[in-house]
């Protein structure tokens, strides 16, 4: 996308009874997506590539809900005819289906965008190579805490298709919104968005980190001039986005002040024309961290676009504990504490656990690499004690070490979870944080982390 060109909102006719659509992919997403244009009396096909007993089992209830389904590969009879093809985030757009569809000049959009056509409430959009999650329960805590009602979904776990039913015209809707959403979008709008960074990531799904910054970016293309653009003044790939915003621009920062939020002396505060103020000492944060700061900026500034004051916002901050899976505490045997950040797949966020982390650190780390630069973690290595090292690109981060920090291989996550122990002493931190995806070993980034509290805990009884 050119730098400040203007997206035009392409129309495509919103589908109702009879309309054929396609969903490409039956996980999560794409299966909210069928059972709603079901619901709306479309005629839904679903082609999945893959063939497991959960699929299975949803292909079973679709199927009973009237949809036709393959399994096991795509045809193209079952995207040619459409009036539309909804893409699921695992589905990237060099696979074939894409490609038939673009050739038959179906419109693609994700379950994310197909969802925003028919969802009333006021909607908050939030992306980021890091932070989204936390940052989107932030600001539904906060919200709750207002006496606001509401819904909290995205890409971190909840389909947008499957609660438009919980929505009214009244209702906040908080959406977590990553790149391979935003990718395929056609005129995908909120009234605020939010990128909190962006640094490299997914440049094994993007191929570059043009390519991805662009799919962010998208996440402002289609604003009108009254929306909200709310951007990290701290962070180059989020500040640079400016280029791209259609509306008005609001700025959080740890460093300066600015129009929006920022820290100063130990304190965060809001600074909005129609809501301004004192939000909280950074020391009442339950996490401290300069990204747990950012964060809780973030939020508190979205917060107070949507019209709640500082003072609300910083008792919702300060009462949240945190998502499991990130910067976790498990707990501590022989006085070393043990940390499950089972959630960070980039470097950007290994770094930061890092920093965080109580003294020296034994990092358990691994998996799948999705492009990564590893050699960014050198000149932390004054705090790594050692790195037991997983997975089937557990290697590249050894070389990315460089022989900077003494290195074992485990073939195990409970081993990795012994070794670790072994080469931690009393006050210091053993730390999961793995820096890559988890789909070589696990189901998901949640298996990941509960096989490490339990490892942990099965270590602390035994």
């Amino acid at each position: 996308m050119a730098t400040g060109a203007r997206c035009e909102r392409p129309l495509v006719r919103r589908p109702g009874p009879g309309t054929p659509v396609t969903v490409l992919g039956l996980a999560r997403s794409g299966a909210a997506a069928a059972r709603f244009l079901l619901r709306l009396g479309c005629l839904v096909r679903v082609s999945e590539k893959a063939r497991t007993p959960e699929l299975e089992r949803t292909a079973q209830e679709m199927e009973g809900a009237g949809a036709l389904v393959e399994m096991g590969g795509h045809t193209r009879g079952f995207v040619k005819g459409a009036h539309l093809a909804v893409l699921s985030p695992g589905v990237p757009l060099s696979a074939p289906p894409v490609r038939w569809a673009r050739a038959y000049g179906i419109p693609l959009v994700s379950e994310l965008e197909l969802g925003s056509w028919y969802c009333v409430g006021p909607t908050a959009a939030v992306t980021g190579s890091k932070g989204k999650s936390s940052v989107v329960t932030l600001l539904g805590k906060i919200l709750e805490a207002a006496g606001r009602p509401v819904v909290v979904c995205g890409n971190i776990g909840t389909p947008l298709c499957s609660v438009l039913d919980r929505i009214g015209p009244e209702t906040a809707v908080v959406l977590e919104v990553s790149s391979f959403q935003l990718e395929p979008s056609l005129s995908f709008h909120t009234e605020i968005a939010c990128a909190l960074n962006v640094t490299d990531n997914h440049l094994d799904r993007h191929g570059s980190f043009q390519a991805y910054r662009s799919a962010k970016a998208k996440l402002f293309a289609y604003q009108g001039p009254r929306a909200w653009a709310v951007l990290n003044a701290d962070d180059p790939g989020s500040f640079g986005l400016k280029a791209e915003t259609r509306g008005q621009v609001a700025f959080f920062s740890r460093r300066r002040e600015v129009q929006g939020a920022f820290a100063k002396a130990g304190r965060l505060y809001l600074n909005l024309p129609q809501c301004s103020g004192l939000v909280c000492r950074v020391e009442e944060l339950p996490k401290q961290g300069t990204h747990h700061e950012e964060n809780a900026l973030a939020a508190a500034l979205m917060a107070g676009l949507l019209g709640v004051d500082p003072a609300t916002s910083g008792r919702a901050l300060t009462a949240f504990r945190g998502l499991p899976h990130r910067q976790e505490w498990v707990g501590e045997l022989r006085g070393v504490t043990f940390i499950n950040d089972s959630k960070s797949t980039t470097v950007a966020s290994g770094i930061r656990a890092i920093e965080a982390a109580p003294g020296r650190v034994v990092l358990i780390a691994g998996g799948r690499d999705k492009g990564s630069d590893f050699r960014r973690l050198r000149p932390w290595a004054g705090k790594l004690k050692g790195a037991v090292l997983i997975g089937e690109d557990g290697v590249k981060i050894a070389g990315g070490l460089n022989g900077k920090v003494p290195v074992r291989r485990a073939v195990s996550l409970e081993e990795a979870v012994r070794a670790a122990f072994e080469m931690a002493g009393k006050g210091e931190c053993v730390l999961l944080s793995p820096m890559c995806t988890s789909f070589d070993m696990f189901r998901d980034f949640e298996e990941r982390g509960e096989r490490f509290t339990h490892a942990v805990k099965a270590m602390g009884s035994g």
